[in-house]
């Protein structure tokens, strides 16, 4: 599993709006903390990727989104950055 590339792994991304608990659900997932989880809206900035084993699925990559409503002038480039998945 650890010697999968990422380009030949499933990719599973999660989006939805901002504070919606997609990190949580990456974290419940995985069973790590590999997001960070706040009461604040717009934590994730960045995507986070994880790569893993998925029965019975095989192979994947996780990634936890910044979320889909992000305002202003910063928010709306996370935005662009999430649609290019």
């Amino acid at each position: 599993m650890l010697d999968t590339p990422k380009a030949n792994r499933l990719h599973i991304a999660i989006f939805g709006r901002r504070n919606a608990g997609k990190s949580s659900l990456i974290n419940a997932i995985t069973g790590q903390e590999i997001a960070l989880v706040s009461d604040y809206a717009g934590t994730t900035t960045d995507p986070v990727y994880k790569a893993m084993e998925l029965l019975p699925i095989g192979p994947v990559v996780i990634i936890d989104t910044a979320g889909i409503d992000d305002e202003g002038e910063v928010g709306e480039l996370r935005v662009k950055r999430q649609r290019k998945f």
